[in-house]
């Protein structure tokens, strides 16, 4: 059972999220000193996100994959950051959840030289500060302070409803992110 959370009605859908607004809000996060200024970044970069987005970003910023364990460790991240970076951003969080899909799914004969390339491919397609985000989060070191008792004060900032309301979500749900998609259905 799901329970749904409203938030208020935005003018336009907002444009599908890219990966340099949840390094630039990682980087917020981390310089933050106080709990509630972290909540605010987060929740402010939640309320932005587009819905087929949601699941993505709360895991992103919680320093989780969506995925869970793809496969990949520090010699092939490693790998991955030693080509060129982009000059400037264009990743989505869908572009970059459809390469990590792609990464978590190889399997058999050739899956190790299919890991390379499309990680290979997704990182030259990333500047340096998403490469090293993108390596961070691969390699569980995403060290940026925000815990998931955080992430559920943003969630519900973002969705304009009292926390306690996001914990009993919880506890029917244990999904942040469909929770988080619950909230976009009006």
């Amino acid at each position: 059972m799901q329970v749904p959370l409203r938030v208020r009605p935005c003018p336009r859908p907002p444009p599908h999220m890219h990966l340099v607004e949840i390094v630039e809000t990682s980087r917020r996060v981390a310089a933050a000193r106080g709990r509630l200024e972290k909540i605010g970044h987060l929740a402010a970069c939640l309320g932005r996100v587009d819905r087929d987005s949601v699941e993505i970003a709360v895991a992103y910023l919680a320093g989780e994959l969506p995925q869970g364990s793809i496969g990949v460790g520090p010699a092939l991240v490693r790998e991955a950051m030693a080509g060129n970076a982009a000059a400037e951003p264009s990743l989505t969080l869908r572009k970059v959840d459809e390469a990590l899909t792609r990464v978590a799914q190889a399997a058999g004969p050739g899956s190790g030289a299919e890991r390379r390339r499309v990680l290979g491919a997704l990182f030259a397609r990333a500047t340096r500060d998403e490469q090293e985000l993108l390596a961070r989060l691969l390699l569980g070191e995403l060290r940026q302070g925000a815990l998931a008792g955080l992430v559920v004060e943003a969630l519900a900032r973002a969705a304009g409803v009292e926390p306690a309301r996001v914990r009993r979500a919880l506890q029917v749900e244990t999904d942040l992110a469909l929770i988080r998609q619950n909230s976009h259905a009006a």
